[in-house]
């Protein structure tokens, strides 16, 4: 359990993008130490993305919960918001100071390219590394279609992300049961 609370604390200090962009590492860390498999763990991310919180807070919970029951979650969930805490803390109170400094400006714009990335892969191994060979055409179609129509209700409709998380859930369920 020490080398998971380690693991989640050093992911607070050291990473950026938001919980999806920490995708990549945190399944590779998962696999390393036999966490969880990799099917549990593409369903962890499906049940943290629906629920209500961030991302990032959510995946380590789930792995904690999943590994060592309640005090698992709360050692996971405790390196994880603990160095967000200070660090956001510490900062905020240098940002402010500097705000007008245009070489922070320039490093915060270098760092937009890389989280896209990060974001884009985790999009991708969600996506398409999910999909089973049999049914993968049908999954793909349907996949993509619910996209588009989701983006669709998002932007045109400009509808609330719930309706457009549950109306992806029957869809899921009606068209790949």
């Amino acid at each position: 359990m020490w080398s998971m609370f380690l693991f989640f604390l050093k992911l607070g200090f050291l990473s950026f993008g938001g919980g999806y962009a920490l995708i990549p590492m945190i399944e590779q860390e998962a696999a390393r130490r036999q966490w969880m498999s990799g099917d549990a763990f593409l369903d962890l991310i499906g049940v943290a993305g629906m629920a209500p919180g961030p991302a990032a807070v959510n995946i380590s919970t789930l792995i904690g919960y999943h590994t060592y029951g309640i005090a698992g979650a709360i050692v996971t969930l405790s390196g994880l918001i603990l160095p967000s805490a200070i660090l956001t803390l510490v900062l905020l109170t240098a940002l402010y100071r500097l705000q007008k400094q245009a070489w922070l400006n320039r490093i915060l714009y270098g760092l937009q390219p890389i989280v896209t990335a990060l974001i884009l892969f985790a999009v991708y191994r969600l996506g398409v590394g999910s999909l089973d060979g049999s049914v993968w055409d049908k999954q793909l179609l349907v996949g993509i279609s619910i996209i588009g129509i989701g983006w669709m209700m998002l932007v045109r409709y400009r509808m609330h992300p719930v309706f457009i998380l549950l109306f992806s859930a029957i869809c899921g369920a009606a068209f790949l049961a």
